[in-house]
């Protein structure tokens, strides 16, 4: 069996149109990656942002504690000075040697 010339080009036709399709599917697989590969990123980025936000408030909360602990002992100092003055310190005792 001998292959006719107009064979032959049916083959070729048919092997380029294969290689094309194949190119074509290949980069819509790797199109819906990227795609995929982006939402991901993009999820990733809110969840860091999220985490941030909490990181930000937490931080936040942190200072006032930390001013609203200052201000009590400063009210703790004050009062200290105040009962101290208004209440003399009782005279030792004297005890025999």
């Amino acid at each position: 069996m001998t292959l006719e010339p107009s064979h032959l080009i049916t083959l070729g036709l048919a092997a380029v149109a294969v290689i094309v399709w194949l190119v074509r599917l290949e980069g819509r697989v790797n199109g819906k990656a990227t795609t995929d590969q982006v939402a991901a990123v993009s999820a990733q980025i809110g969840t860091t942002a999220a985490v941030v936000a909490t990181l930000q408030a937490k931080d936040a909360s942190h200072d006032n504690t930390r001013d609203e602990v200052i201000r009590l002992q400063e009210q703790i100092k004050h009062l200290t000075d105040l009962i101290e003055r208004l209440l003399p310190v009782p005279p030792r005792r004297k005890t025999a040697p």
